[in-house]
């Protein structure tokens, strides 16, 4: 009764919210916090994973930004089929941009040497505006320029992308040192291919089956939940695991005293 409640509710909403699409990003912000805990976890000693150097680790963390940005570029195409207004779309950019800079901010106060000065929400603030123009492009087009953005750092890395002020292209020689760094080069494919993904959903003009999936599970509608509010839980949930650990090592070593 539920999902014939919905699925009313979505034929007569210009802009509807698709189960997937939420349960996508829901994943990908749970796979963070499990990211995020195992990080913290080996920095208070508790645990050693080995996150920046176990490839394993590593591909890890890819999945988590792949899933992201490609969830974007999906999301782009659906935005342009509902006709968002310029000032949606300004208000959407200035929360995330208000966010990557918060997220700058608290980090800097943390660890000047390893502060998040262009992580994933920065990117996606860029990437936002330069998709808005690489939407008028063809899909084969998007396709090569995918390719030759995340071959890029094979081919065109040079030491004058190693200033301060070029870092966020992500051509340097050496990758800098920060605790979460997203450059435009080579990530800014992901979500190009995430456009051309979203095209081939809605190639007949039609919302495709497959988002028409609801979910029934309880561990389902959660994650569709945690994708619903995933830049919320982006912001919150790295103070709360890290502060709760640094709390609870300070009453540990209290209570050897």
């Amino acid at each position: 009764m539920n999902n014939r409640v919905q699925a009313m509710t979505d034929a007569v909403d210009p802009r509807p919210r698709y189960a997937l699409i939420d349960a996508a990003r829901g994943v990908a912000i749970l796979l963070m916090i499990v990211y995020h805990f195992s990080w913290d976890l080996t920095v208070f000693g508790l645990a050693d994973f080995g996150v920046f150097t176990d490839p394993a680790w590593i591909w890890f963390a890819y999945v988590i930004v792949i899933i992201i940005l490609g969830v974007m570029g999906i999301s782009q195409v659906m935005a342009r089929r509902r006709g968002l207004t310029l000032k949606a779309v300004s208000r959407r950019f200035a929360l995330i941009a208000g966010s990557a800079g918060a997220v700058s901010l608290a980090t800097y106060l943390m660890d000047p040497g390893s502060y998040v000065f262009f992580g994933i929400l920065h990117h996606i603030a860029l990437a936002s505006i330069l998709i808005a123009g690489a939407l008028y492009l063809a899909s084969p087009v998007l396709v090569v320029l995918a390719a030759a953005i995340v071959a890029a750092p094979e081919y065109l890395a040079h030491p004058v992308f190693a200033a301060d002020w070029l870092l966020w292209v992500g051509l340097a020689p050496v990758t800098p040192e920060s605790v979460d760094y997203v450059p435009l080069v080579p990530w800014l494919g992901v979500p190009l291919l995430g456009v051309v993904a979203g095209r081939w959903m809605f190639r007949s003009g039609s919302v495709p089956a497959v988002l028409a999936w609801r979910p029934a599970h309880p561990i389902t509608r959660l994650i569709r939940l945690a994708g619903r509010h995933s830049l919320a839980l982006y912001l919150i949930h790295q103070p709360v695991l890290y502060g709760g650990l640094y709390l609870f090592m300070g009453l540990y070593h209290r209570s050897l005293t």
